[in-house]
Parts: C-alpha cells; structure tokens; sequence
C-alpha cells in the first residue's frame, strides 16, 4: 500500500517539475520579495520587521496559487470526469489513489516553501548581518495550514464540482481561522466535539508569534494527524460512490 501511495505522489512530482510549476511560481513570488526587500531597506536601518510580514504573506499567496493549480490538473473529480480505471483497477482502496495525490501535492508546496524561505533567510542574513530562523518557521506553519486545508479541498472534490468546491473553501477559510471565537461564543459539549474536527488555521499563527520548536512540530503533527482523518474521510466517500 505504502509503495502505491508513493507511486501516484512520484507521478505528480515529476509532472509539476516537467511543466516548470514551481519555477513560474518563483517568476510571480520573487519580484514581489525585492519590492518587499527594497521597501525595507529604503528605511533607516534594516530591522527586517516589514520584509518578514511580506514574506509570511507572499508564502500564503503561493501556496494558494500552487494548491489550485495542482488540485485543478491532479485530484479526481467525479462529477465531471471519467474514472481513472488504470489507477482504480490496480488499487486495493480508492483512498490509496486519494493518498497518493494529496502526498505529491503537499511535498510540491514543501519544496517551494522551503526554497521560498532559504532565499528570505539568505536576503535578510547577507543585508543586515541577521541570520534568522523564523523564516523556516514560517514555512513550516503556512505549510501545515495549506496541507490541511488541501485535505479539506481533496474531500469535498469526492461529491462536489470544482467550482463548488472552491466556493465551499471560502467558508471553510473562514471557520478554519474562527474556531477560537467560535468556541468562546457557542461553548458546549456538541460544538466542541465538531470544531475539534474542523481545521484550526489560528494554532498555526499563534505558535510562529510565540512557539519554540517543540511547539512547532506539535503544531506539524496536528495538520498531519488531522489530514490523514479528512484523507481516509475521503476515501470512504469515493469508495461509496458509483462511478
């Protein structure tokens, strides 16, 4: 099974790095960094406070820009097209097909992410003589948020058309980065039980402003744990379903 998965994630990787995904991204991210980088240090002293803000939120613009893309061209939608019978017919569970995609989608915005941070690291390093490591934390935390909310999208892809399922993403945007007030405002035993199931996109900011590694990884382990629930969630729909 694990051999399965890693296949159809491979094939994914290799067709977004033959199609030179990642290096139009990086044409659309990298002039807007020098903005950021040359607005910073139009300022009297480099204190990387303004180019750091700009760099957590052109990484958010990335993975959106990524995750569409690749959710569009690589995960199945059943209610506009033909079953991949070449992939189903070799596959023990439709949620080993589902697996796959969401791995190779998630370790292409890993990849970029990581790339995207190292060169924030390097202008912020080489410029003001301050080697950070939040830029690497930030990555980390926008990467756990978007995989799992790519979780989220790959369920609601098993019964609902693309653009249904994109406009199902704004409210679920909207109660991912939520769930604290809501929790504050309707406190009882049944909402507790269903927003702790729902993504919690404020854990991942609350741990860049004031986390330490250990929270970090914590935070990591609680998109990765909450994605395989929504991943196996999925292929429970998608066997279900009468293709």
């Amino acid at each position: 099974m694990l051999r399965q998965i890693f296949e159809i994630a491979k094939t994914v990787v290799i067709a977004s790095f033959r199609k030179n995904l990642l290096i139009a991204s990086w044409l659309i991210m990298l002039p807007l960094l020098l903005a950021a980088w040359l607005f910073e240090t139009s300022n009297p002293g480099f204190q990387s406070g303004f180019i750091l803000d700009a760099g957590g939120g052109l990484m958010a613009i990335l993975s959106v820009i990524l995750l569409a893309v690749l959710a569009f061209e690589h995960l199945f939608w059943p209610v506009e097209q033909p079953a991949p019978w070449f992939f189903f017919s070799r596959l023990k569970s439709r949620a080993i097909y589902l697996a796959g995609k969401f791995i190779g989608i998630s370790f292409i915005l890993f990849s970029s992410l990581l790339d995207f941070s190292l060169l924030l690291f390097l202008i912020i390093g080489i410029t003001s003589g301050t080697w950070l490591v939040l830029p690497f934390k930030i990555a980390l935390m926008v990467w756990a948020e978007y995989s799992l909310l790519l979780a989220v999208f790959v369920l609601l892809s098993t019964f609902l058309s693309r653009l249904m399922s994109v406009g199902m993403m704004i409210p679920v945007f909207f109660v991912a980065h939520s769930i604290n007030y809501l929790k504050t405002g309707f406190a009882n035993p049944l909402t507790d039980i269903l927003l702790s199931i729902l993504p919690n996109a404020g854990l991942f900011q609350n741990v860049i402003e004031n986390g330490d590694w250990l929270n970090l990884l914590t935070a990591t382990g609680y998109s990765i744990l909450l994605s395989a629930f929504y991943i196996a969630l999925s292929g429970i729909v998608l066997n279900r379903r009468d293709l």
